[in-house]
């Protein structure tokens, strides 16, 4: 138990070291929505990137963070299980609209596809089912149902916190996002599919008619 409190207080840390500089930035320039945004991606993929070359070891290597080729039958998996549960997310989204800590009304529709369907997967996935999940799952001494999915179900729930200043339905639907993201990375070895299964499921509440 002592070794996963440690991996798990290890991660809690790499995650205030990956957002703290980009949102210290931000606070400090009030920059506009447009490069608001762009900063946090931007800053936090980079000091992720860092994080990942320095704890990377041999063989292995950043194989072992996921950044590997992934087998076609899971990303179809991942498109698949994305199309379906982007449409229900969607349809909720429209249905029960959220608050936004940023005004995105301004923003127009390629800043939307290039911010949230393209950038945020990619970092988020990087950060969290990447950097994050892989640290946690790291030195595991057994192979428990606990040991394989507890890294899993923590970052699954990590991503949902931070998402709760949108509302408690956003931060559920985080949560679930999560967990089969995580999944596909885990079983995959690869962030390719929960990166795919991430972007479908912006792609449709981005480009679901809105009322």
């Amino acid at each position: 138990m002592s070794h996963v409190l440690k991996r798990v207080a290890l991660a809690l840390l790499l995650f205030l070291l990956v957002y703290a500089p980009a949102f210290a930035l931000v606070a400090w320039l009030h920059p506009s929505v447009e490069l608001t945004i762009p900063l946090i991606v931007a800053i936090s993929a980079c000091i992720a990137a860092i994080c990942l070359a320095l704890l990377a070891k041999p063989p292995q290597g950043a194989r072992e963070f996921g950044l590997a080729r992934s087998r076609l039958s899971f990303i179809f998996a991942a498109a698949i299980a994305g199309v379906i549960i982007g449409l229900a997310f969607a349809y909720i989204a429209a249905r029960y609209p959220a608050p936004s800590p940023l005004d995105l009304s301004k923003l127009p529709p390629w800043m939307i596809i290039v911010y949230f369907v393209i950038a945020a997967p990619i970092q988020e996935e990087l950060i969290f089912r990447g950097l994050l999940q892989t640290l946690v799952s790291r030195g595991a001494s057994s192979q428990s149902f606990w040991t394989i999915h507890f890294p899993v179900f923590f970052i699954a729930a990590l991503f949902g916190i931070i998402h709760l200043d949108s509302g408690v339905i956003v931060a559920a639907e985080a949560i679930l996002l999560g967990l089969i993201a995580g999944e596909l990375r885990r079983i995959s070895g690869s962030l390719i599919p929960a990166i795919l299964f991430h972007a479908l499921l912006n792609a449709a509440s981005a480009l679901w008619p809105s009322a």
